[in-house]
């Protein structure tokens, strides 16, 4: 196991160092070494690698390395795990004998073309970096069904915290531990990248509740809960009614009415304001609450703070 994990880890250096020469003229190994926090023969060892795997990587000068970036084809289409995959594939069938390596350099290229012309473009979210050994003990816990303990970091100081851990939850770019606090029976959600200290417990967990995933699936955003008890009554004007009609801008919005002018009345099912205050916020000025009135007067007092700041720093 820590074989394999040694090798991944060494894989995704090698995508990584092939994208810093990708993005620099040029790049010491010194700060290669540094920056990967590992030693300067290792580093070399990496750069023969890449270098044995045909790709164009030269000293320039004792200890400065540049590679020939026109002699190598749209390598910026892939992402860093591709780019170890792609050295490691050069690397075995350069050992393989010159027929074998051209045979992989027209599939590779014929592969480059293929995805750079791509007609379809998805932009997904750059997401908050994973500490992989943390990833690692959080799913050793939940597989093992095992509490654990943790300092959190709210941003005011740390505090420590004690659960069960059900899941791990992916929503807008950030990583999230889901779980059960025993003290309080209160199903919580922590950051990952605020964790630090993390344990194993030798007490067991409850099991993981058989309508997570489903109330999961049904929020836009961490901010879920399994209580749907509050509805938000929300009058959508005609300019971007059309958006509401062609997909659910939140999981639960129905249409209650659409009006002769083009303006819709939409309903949403929440188990906490903060779930869709975000998404309201954004279709502001196109919107007017209808109910619940605290939570009107809520967002109006958010919207004239925000311009009060903003004519005070004009």
């Amino acid at each position: 196991m820590g074989r394999d994990h040694n090798t991944q880890t060494k894989l995704i250096r090698l995508g990584q160092i092939l994208r810093i020469f990708m993005e620099k003229g040029q790049v010491s190994s010194t700060w290669l070494s540094n920056h990967f926090r590992t030693t300067p023969r290792t580093i070399q060892r990496d750069l023969l690698l890449i270098k044995e795997s045909g790709f164009p990587i030269h000293e320039i000068q004792k200890g400065i390395y540049s590679m020939s970036k026109d002699l190598v084809k749209n390598l910026e289409v892939f992402d860093d795990t591709e780019l170890a995959l792609v050295v490691a594939l050069k690397n075995i069938v350069g050992q393989l004998g010159e027929p074998f390596q051209q045979a992989a350099d027209g599939v590779l290229d014929r592969l480059y073309d293929c995805v750079a012309s791509m007609p379809v473009f998805v932009k997904i979210d750059d997401a908050i970096t994973l500490n992989s050994a943390l990833l690692n003990k959080i799913v050793r816990a939940i597989r093992e069904k095992k509490q654990v303990t943790f300092q959190y970091d709210a941003g005011k100081g740390t505090h420590p915290v004690q659960m069960e851990p059900y899941r791990i939850a992916y929503f807008s770019g950030f990583w999230y531990l889901v779980g059960n606090e025993p003290a309080t029976g209160i199903l919580k959600r922590y950051a990952l990248d605020r964790i630090g200290d993390f344990r194993l417990l030798k007490i067991c967990c409850k099991d993981v509740p058989r309508e997570l995933d489903v109330i999961m699936q049904q929020s836009a955003n961490i901010w879920f809960t399994g209580d749907m008890n509050l509805e938000i009554k929300v009058l959508i004007n005609a300019q971007v009614s059309h958006y509401f009609k062609r997909r659910k801008m939140f999981p639960t919005q129905e249409i209650q009415e659409e009006r002769p002018d083009g303006s819709l009345v939409v309903t949403f099912r929440i188990g906490n304001y903060e779930a869709i205050r975000p998404m309201l916020k954004s279709w502001i000025p196109n919107i007017v609450i209808l109910e619940p009135e605290d939570f009107r007067k809520a967002l109006l007092k958010d919207v004239k703070a925000w311009v009060m700041q903003q004519e005070m720093s004009a």
